[in-house]
């Protein structure tokens, strides 16, 4: 899976499943549109929608990102966030990270819970949050 996160700059896009079989993306939890979650996409935060929804389109097909989002993905990483508004952002994704590991999920789904946890963890540690 690609991340995109630096200092915190990565957001979730979520491929759902809704219980009559119609799937769809969404950038809030599958639960909160009573539908199930299907896969969980890392993607870089502040890029538009639609983007987000073709790269992980892509993420979902097993390619790689084309040249057009690559650049729009080191834009975004080329800001810098203050260190506290970074440091809240990677307290709140851990808190995230957490609530989701409380639910029922497939032991794929918490393997990847803990790993991004374990990024976020990982980066406050760097920024010594």
């Amino acid at each position: 899976m690609t991340t995109f996160s630096s200092a915190g700059l990565s957001a979730e896009l979520y491929y759902c499943r809704a219980y009559n079989g119609g799937k769809f993306w969404a950038n809030t939890h599958c639960r909160e549109r009573n539908s199930l979650v299907e896969r969980i996409m890392t993607v870089p935060q502040g890029m538009p929608f639609d983007q987000q929804v073709e790269l992980g389109r892509q993420q979902l097909n097993g390619r790689n990102t084309s040249p057009g989002v690559t650049r729009s993905v080191t834009i975004v990483q080329q800001h810098q966030a203050s260190p506290t508004t970074s440091c809240d952002a990677l307290d709140a994704r851990v808190k995230h990270y957490d609530a989701m590991a409380r639910q029922p999920q497939s032991g794929q789904m918490q393997d990847w819970i803990s790993a991004e946890r374990k990024k976020a963890r990982d980066q406050q540690f760097r920024m010594r949050c």
